[in-house]
């Protein structure tokens, strides 16, 4: 009889640490054929099924809605029909920590002395979701932002501990769970392990909307109608080539910059928040960036979006000027130094721009020289 074999959760997108378990397409102990859907799963960038790749019985300690790391084992593959799911557990434990000692002996992916400060440090490789060579550096900085990817789940030891304690509140009946959909539990997971290591700040500065009327009505003349987030997109694009560490992340210890830019627009109407991104977007005409967003949207309501198409953005636009909100906090989004939010007209004619971004790679004056040359663009 073969070993069992372990499913494991893909990785998806080069960004993704996690996925949420959205359903199991087979029961605990059900036989499947090889090829056969295990289970969905879902990033913040897409939906997804994991396949067999062996005939066999399925076994798996997870539900539905559980938040699950990339690399992690999402389920086993058995022969034995009555093989007993903790035995799996244990014995992928023992593969990944070594016997007795909690060194992961079988990780190819560890140098030495990455593997003997792993060991100092007390982590395990399964915390680690990357596919590369992994080094000191890197386990210093797992270290340091005390990532636990424990039981297969993307939560710090504490937060496990906090949900543990809210079971036992004596209150507990004065409230219950909210029925969150799975993107929703991943941007969650996601956002806060951005957060643990981000020194966020924020910038505003107001433009006129009358006179970035005039400016789209100009451009309509002759080029046609023109989106205030369309025009947005593209004089961010342009204003950033002077500011690369706009257009970059922090990591590792020290600043980064993206050697293109593809600026990303957040989408929410009902389908789950997605960040299509238009790709090479400095180097577009006006007209250029209009199809592109228009196409993406459209590719956005009849559900037709594509890994392709939401991955790789190195800045982010989120406009809520639509739905009348004159001012709100963006959310950093991971491997993204800022993020601009557009504003709707305030009783003075005003509207906002508001840049949140990092200041380990950025600081308040140069972010204000950024929103300052948008508004001259804006309004010329």
């Amino acid at each position: 009889m073969r070993e069992p074999a372990s499913v494991l959760v893909p990785q998806m997108n080069v960004n993704d640490d996690h996925a949420v378990i959205v359903a199991w397409q087979v029961p605990r102990g059900g036989h499947v054929d090889s090829g056969a859907v295990i289970a969905t799963l879902e990033t913040t960038k897409s939906t997804f099924d994991v396949h067999a790749d062996r005939a066999g019985y399925v076994f798996y300690q997870h539900e539905e809605k559980s938040i699950v790391a990339v690399g992690s084992v999402l389920a086993w593959l058995s022969d034995d029909q009555n093989a007993p799911v903790e035995q799996f557990a244990a014995a992928n434990a023992a593969s990944i920590n070594g016997p007795g000692d909690g060194e992961p002996v079988n990780d190819a992916r560890f140098t030495r002395k990455a593997l003997r400060r792993l060991r100092e440090l007390g982590l395990s490789a399964d915390e680690f979701t990357a596919t590369g060579r992994i080094d000191v550096v890197e386990v210093e900085r797992v270290a340091s932002t005390r990532k636990a990817h424990t039981d297969g789940y993307l939560a710090t030891r504490a937060e496990r501990a906090a949900t543990t304690d809210i079971t036992k509140d004596p209150a507990a009946d004065l409230y219950e769970s909210l029925d969150q959909s799975p993107s929703k539990l991943v941007e969650a997971a996601r956002l806060t392990e951005v957060y643990r290591a981000v020194v966020p700040s924020l910038v505003t500065v107001p433009f006129s909307a009358a006179r970035a009327r005039e400016r789209l009505a100009v451009l309509a003349d002759s080029i046609g109608p023109v989106t205030l987030l369309e025009r947005v997109i593209c004089e961010t694009a342009a204003t950033l080539v002077d500011y690369p560490d706009l257009n970059g992340f922090f990591a590792r210890g020290r600043g980064w910059k993206y050697k293109n830019i593809a600026v990303g627009f957040a989408v929410n109407a009902g389908r789950s928040l997605r960040v299509p991104v238009v790709r090479n977007t400095a180097r577009l005409s006006q007209l250029d960036v209009c199809r592109a967003v228009r196409d993406l949207t459209l590719r956005y309501f009849r559900e037709e979006l594509s890994m392709q198409d939401v991955s790789g953005g190195t800045f982010t636009v989120t406009d809520l000027s639509s739905v009348g909100v004159t001012y709100f906090v963006p959310v950093l989004n991971d491997r993204q130094a800022a993020i601009l939010g557009v504003c709707a007209a305030d009783a003075s004619g005003q509207q906002n721009l508001v840049l949140a971004f990092d200041h380990r790679m950025s600081d308040g004056m140069r972010a204000a020289s950024f929103l300052n040359e948008m508004r001259e663009r804006l309004e010329s």
